[in-house]
Parts: structure tokens; C-alpha cells; sequence
């Protein structure tokens, strides 16, 4: 019961986001894991030590949100708008940024594993600290081939 419950707190959360009242929400410590947000405006919100395993954010405004030291592992985040996002600290494992926009994002200190940043840009963000086998680059190559880093390699082709 009580699943259904957030389920049906997820589905209203998103669709009222699409009001400015919403921007810079809280929703720290939340358990959102399996939610769709696609397309959602959730710019500034914070999601700071949630669980948000395998949440679809396709799409999302995601500007200026914290997700500092969460775990957002299997979530897709394709051509989401992360600028300036906080994603520091998080388990990224799984997830695939591909077309997504992290310009000035923090990722510094996050597990990437397996991550996809095809065609994701990156200019700016901090990738300090980060864990990056079997990432797939912003220009398609594979982490494990370049020292398990994608240092180099974050540009887009054209």
C-alpha cells in the first residue's frame, strides 16, 4: 500500500512542477526509485541523500539541481538539462547521459561504472575524483581503452 501511495505522490509531484511554485523544492532523503519524471521541470530542486535508482529523467530541467551523495544508479538522464547541476558523491553506475547537457555540473567524486555519456556535453563540469571504468565517452569511446578515464575524450564529434 504504502508503494502506491508514492507512486501516486510522484505522478502529482511531476505534474505540478510545471508551475514556478515548485522551483527549488526539497525532496531530500526521498526513495523516488522507479519514478518517471521525463520532461519534468525540476530545475533547482534538491534531492540531496535520496534513493532514485533507475528513475527516468529524459528530458528533464534539471539546472542548478542537488543530488549530492545520492544514488541514482540505472536512471536515465538523456537529453536532460543538468547545468550546474550537483551530482558529487552519487552512484552514477548505469546510468546514461547520452545527448545530456552538464555544462558546469559538478560529477567530482561519483561512481560512473558503466555510465553513457555518448554525444553529452561536459564543458565545464568537475570530473575530479571520479570512477570511470566501462564508461562510453561523450565521443563514443570506451573509458577502459583510455586508462579508465575519459580525460581527452569529452568532446562531441562532429
Amino acid at each position: 500500500m504504502k508503494k502506491v501511495m508514492v507512486a501516486v505522490s510522484v505522478i502529482f509531484f511531476c505534474l505540478s512542477l510545471l508551475t514556478p511554485v515548485y522551483a527549488e523544492t526539497s525532496m531530500e532523503g526521498s526513495d523516488l526509485s522507479g519514478a518517471s519524471l521525463k520532461n519534468c521541470n525540476l530545475s533547482g530542486v534538491t534531492f540531496k541523500n535520496s534513493t532514485l535508482r533507475d528513475v527516468n529523467f529524459q528530458g528533464a530541467n534539471l539546472s542548478n539541481a542537488i543530488f549530492r551523495s545520492s544514488i541514482l544508479s540505472g536512471s536515465d538522464f538523456r537529453n536532460a538539462n543538468l547545468k550546474g547541476a550537483d551530482l558529487s558523491f552519487c552512484d552514477l553506475s548505469d546510468c546514461n547521459f547520452s545527448g545530456a547537457d552538464l555544462t558546469g555540473a559538478n560529477i567530482g567524486g561519483s561512481n560512473l561504472q558503466s555510465a553513457t555519456f555518448n554525444k553529452a556535453i561536459l564543458k565545464g563540469a568537475n570530473l575530479g575524483s571520479t570512477v570511470w571504468p566501462n564508461v562510453i565517452c561523450p565521443d563514443g569511446t570506451l573509458s577502459n581503452e583510455s586508462g579508465y578515464s575519459c580525460e581527452g575524450h569529452s568532446s562531441v564529434k562532429k
